[in-house]
């Protein structure tokens, strides 16, 4: 083999890796185009997410507003709630009082007889209980005794 033949194999050789590598930055250029395409979309992404953090954040803080509004609200109807029930007790041991006097009014009470006859036309008279109460203060005696 001589020289000629020697340098022509040679240089066949660096043209075959030259080729090689050619093909291969070829590839290298392609894949590297899809990671910017990638990396594009992957900072859109980003961006969307970044957006639908910040609005969670707001939807967030007013919840929290709202929520703040509503316990006040609410306290302020517990509280109305409990001077009514408290102005409803005492009208109720009020109740209890007035009708424990009217039962032992109605207890001590002893049938009177009439002075002079009525001359119109004669009453029945009204339908008593075992105690001797008359039958309308028997229910008003039983619904005070409910509404305690």
């Amino acid at each position: 083999m001589t020289d000629v033949d020697l340098s022509f194999w040679l240089d066949l050789l660096l043209v075959g890796l030259l080729a090689a590598t050619i093909v291969y930055c070829f590839m290298v250029n392609r894949r590297l185009s899809k990671l910017r395409d990638a990396q594009g979309e992957m900072a859109r992404m980003i961006h969307s997410f970044d957006e639908a953090t910040e609005k969670a954040r707001h939807s967030v803080e007013q919840l929290r507003l709202a929520a703040i509004a509503t316990a006040a609200d609410l306290d302020k109807q517990v509280g109305e709630a409990r001077r009514m029930l408290d102005e409803l007790s005492l009208v109720t041991r009020s109740g209890e009082h007035v009708a424990e006097r009217i039962e032992k009014g109605v207890e001590s009470r002893k049938p009177v007889a009439p002075a002079a006859p009525a001359l119109a036309e004669p009453r029945q008279p009204a339908a008593r209980d075992p105690k001797g109460r008359a039958a309308a203060e028997s229910q008003l005696l039983q619904a005070l005794r409910k509404a305690r």
